[in-house]
């Protein structure tokens, strides 16, 4: 049975169950329970992390499988008229939270599907807080039509701590990221 505890809701906005692993029978049947969860329970909208799958070439020759899970979370949002994100999650070694693989690689991301930036995931690996700001800019600029909604939190570009934004995401950024878009400040 699926349960919803309160880390997953913020603001209204529902987080899927994640299982940080390639796609399986178990994520088609997670992602079904979260969006019917969100349609009884109404929620604004529902994220889900990007199949693993779709964003560390070290899985790519499985894409196929992604893309199956990408399109039937897309449909079976569309029929209980739920609004579904793809969060940017790149696989973290449990116990540092840093990254396993490196960062997402974002040719692999589908462009056609409703992204959820977090910018807080988008930032690990960086050298320096520049690094770290151009390439979040980068990234939104380049899917902005993509995405509609927002994680914002910060971290240590190491590892992923969701402290609050100060240092690396300024005011002015979060301004700037916001516009016309759903948003929560990640804990």
């Amino acid at each position: 049975m699926i349960f919803i505890n309160k880390n997953q809701v913020d603001g209204g906005h529902l987080h899927a169950w994640c299982l940080y692993e390639t796609v399986s029978w178990k994520h088609f049947a997670y992602l079904f329970w979260s969006i019917l969860a969100c349609r009884l329970f109404c929620y604004k909208s529902l994220t889900t992390h990007l199949p693993l799958e779709l964003q560390h070439n070290i899985y790519a020759e499985n894409m196929k499988t992604g893309t199956k899970l990408i399109n039937f979370g897309q449909i079976t949002a569309a029929f209980f008229r739920v609004k579904l994100y793809w969060e940017n999650a790149p696989l973290l070694n449990y116990g540092p939270f840093n990254l396993k693989h490196g960062q997402i690689d974002w040719r692999l991301v589908p462009q056609n599907i409703p992204l959820c930036f977090d910018v807080g995931h988008e930032m690990l690996g960086a050298r320096s807080i520049e690094e770290a700001q151009k390439r979040i800019i980068a990234i939104f600029n380049e899917r902005s039509s993509q995405i509609k909604h927002l994680h914002i939190h910060e971290n240590d570009l190491i590892h992923d701590l969701h402290s609050r934004p100060d240092t690396v995401i300024t005011k002015e950024m979060i301004r700037y990221l916001t516009q016309n878009r759903t948003y929560i400040f990640e804990k």
